[in-house]
């Protein structure tokens, strides 16, 4: 993991043009081929089936042996760079591509639920009402049966906008600076998208920008 960090400190001294190559995905730097061989994904902030969905993308695009970080180093433990550089010598690692999460931004906003039990005994206490006022003339008697909506208003904060940044390193020069870096964002209106379905997004238009840019 220190490895990593290291590995993303270099970022600032990338500069390169920025060029459009996918909707709200952007390049920096020369993509062309440049993800050959067994390549291995680190993904720091993906929950399971992102991490899983994320492979998945990249072997669909033709990425040879893709793996996960975590199936290579177990999560939580400290890798030295000489250790981490070793194994991916030990096991012909090629291409290294990190995705991270690079901004977000959050809204609030108030939802009121009702439970199911109170609305359907709602609606048919109003039908019984109706039914007793004379809209039937089969209808005997009055219910006496009555029922309170239950509500309940709570805020809740969801994230509007997510940027994630790929950033692709090579064996050729040891892992030491990028080859190219792709950036992508998602926007959301709806509090019931999570920033994993927002960041699978993402990474679903990179990786198929990096298709056309034939990258693979």
């Amino acid at each position: 993991m220190k490895r990593l960090l290291l590995l993303v400190l270099v970022l600032p001294s990338f500069v390169m043009a920025q060029e459009k190559i996918g909707n709200k995905i952007y390049k920096y730097g020369d993509v062309y081929h440049s993800i050959v061989g067994a390549t291995l994904v680190s993904f720091d902030e993906a929950k399971a089936k992102t991490m899983s969905k994320t492979l998945e993308y990249f072997s669909d695009a033709g990425a040879k042996n893709i793996q996960s970080y975590t199936s290579v180093f177990l999560p939580g433990t400290e890798v030295s760079e000489n250790t981490f550089i070793g194994t991916l010598d030990k096991r012909n690692i090629q291409t290294l591509i990190v995705i991270d999460i690079i901004d977000a931004s959050q809204a609030s906003m108030s939802r009121t639920t009702t439970s199911g039990f109170a609305s359907a005994n709602q609606k048919r206490e109003k039908s019984i009402s109706s039914t007793d006022n004379g809209w039937s003339s089969k209808s005997k008697g009055k219910s006496t049966s009555s029922s309170t909506s239950i509500s309940t208003t709570k805020n809740v904060d969801f994230v509007t906008e997510l940027n994630l940044r790929l950033t692709i390193f090579s064996k050729n020069d040891g892992f030491s600076a990028p080859v190219a870096v792709v950036e992508g964002r998602a926007t959301n209106e709806s509090p019931d998208t999570t920033p994993d379905q927002m960041a699978r997004r993402i990474v679903r238009r990179m990786v198929k920008a990096l298709d056309k840019q034939r990258a693979f």
